[in-house]
């Protein structure tokens, strides 16, 4: 029992010395910058900080990460060590296009089963590249088909739990030239998983793993694995098109994971490229079909005949306490009438100790909220809204 005690944690060890993990921070990190920056030149003022993303990227991966890591061992996912480091560097490759989508287990995962699959056998001279060669040209092509499925259905239960948390605003131009606001929704989540790995000190013949792997016996490693997610919605409010993204990508995954299941008990391994093939087909698929509906339909966050929409809420500021909602309108401020922005700073600054404003909600139900104000709080509040003439990028939605 300490053996395979011992066993665990030297397996745990090794999620800090593989690169990826690095390379996942510094990407976050990377990402976050350039969030920020963009805020501050479209409104001036960053929304969130910079650790809100290795916040909203980390926990919510390592809570995932940690019930999959119990499914993976005893479903019995194993991939050798170079099935690891090859699937890995794909990953790393992958990062240096910056682009999010592509930093994704269905691009990592399809490059890895084509290595596996397809290429032909080589020595570099290099001890430890040659034993990763040997141990791709010997995995099992349904266990990697089994580890994209779980990484699909994964990042479908993130998108639906968190999401829609702490969306980033943006101002753009549409199709037509106007100048209309959205919302960003963008991150890396770091899901480790633990795998079995060929040698340790855990006999496969006992109670574990449920799908059996002969006499041999295995050990586990802590692999940290990354799903980059991407989508901008101007078509509506964010939360409602995340959700519904998430639960297709998660039922997505739960048919490829069946899919995975069934090779590998079976030892159809043969047909486990369309499994893959599936995954990444089927990804890919739905965020086009997304875009297209941010192309057709009108655009939410923008000018309105009777009102200010609000776009966004800083945190901490004096609106995050005065009970008003991003996408609700406000119509009066302090008694004047809302058309534009520049109406809003000028009822807002006509009153410096108070402000009273009339809000429509969702139902386009009236009501009212008020507040004091005080000399060290934010001089605008810290409503955001859509505003045309500042939108400078010039990208086809709505």
């Amino acid at each position: 029992m300490q053996e395979i005690v011992w066993d665990i944690f030297k397996g745990m060890g090794w999620f800090f010395l593989n690169p990826l993990f690095y390379v996942i921070l510094l990407l976050i990190g990377f990402h976050a910058v350039v969030r920020v920056k963009r805020e501050r030149s479209d409104f001036h003022i960053r929304v969130y900080d910079a650790m809100d993303d290795f916040v909203k990227g980390i926990f919510p991966g390592l809570l995932i990460g940690l019930i999959f890591c119990l499914l993976s061992v005893f479903a019995g996912l194993l991939l050798p060590f170079g099935v690891i480091a090859v699937m890995s560097a794909f990953y790393i490759l992958l990062g240096l296009t910056l682009r999010k989508n592509l930093f994704h287990p269905v691009f990592a995962g399809l490059l890895t089963f084509l290595a596996a699959a397809y290429l032909p056998e080589f020595t570099t001279g290099v001890t430890l590249i040659d034993g990763w060669l040997a141990d791709l040209q010997g995995a099992s092509l349904g266990m990697i088909a089994l580890l994209v499925a779980a990484l699909v259905v994964a990042e479908g239960i993130l998108l639906m739990s968190v999401g829609a948390q702490n969306t980033s605003p943006i101002l753009l131009r549409g199709k037509r030239g106007k100048g209309i606001g959205a919302h960003v929704i963008s991150r890396i989540w770091l899901v480790p998983l633990f795998v079995l790995v060929p040698g340790g000190a855990i006999a496969s013949n006992s109670w574990f793993p449920l799908l059996q792997l002969g006499e041999a016996s295995v050990g586990v490693v802590l692999v940290p694995f990354a799903i980059g997610f991407h989508h901008v919605v101007s078509q509506s409010m964010p939360e409602p098109v995340v959700k519904n993204i998430g639960l297709r990508f998660m039922w997505l995954g739960v048919i490829l994971l069946v899919g995975a299941i069934t090779l590998v008990w079976f030892e159809l391994e043969q047909f486990a490229f369309g499994v893959v093939a599936l995954a990444f087909v089927g990804r890919n698929a739905l965020i086009l079909f997304y875009r297209k509906l941010e192309v057709e339909r009108a655009p939410y966050f923008s000018a309105l005949n009777e009102g200010l929409r609000v776009l966004g809420i800083i945190p901490g500021s004096p609106a995050s306490k005065m009970n008003v909602s991003i996408g609700e309108r406000i119509v009066k401020v302090n008694g004047r009438k809302m058309e534009r922005v520049e109406d809003f700073y000028g009822a807002v600054q006509s009153n410096a100790q108070f402000c009273k404003m009339e809000v429509l909600n969702a139902n386009n139900d009236v009501r009212f909220v008020q507040r004091s104000l005080y000399e060290n709080e934010h001089h605008e509040l810290g409503l955001l809204f859509a505003q045309p003439e500042k939108a400078k990028r010039r990208k086809v939605v709505g």
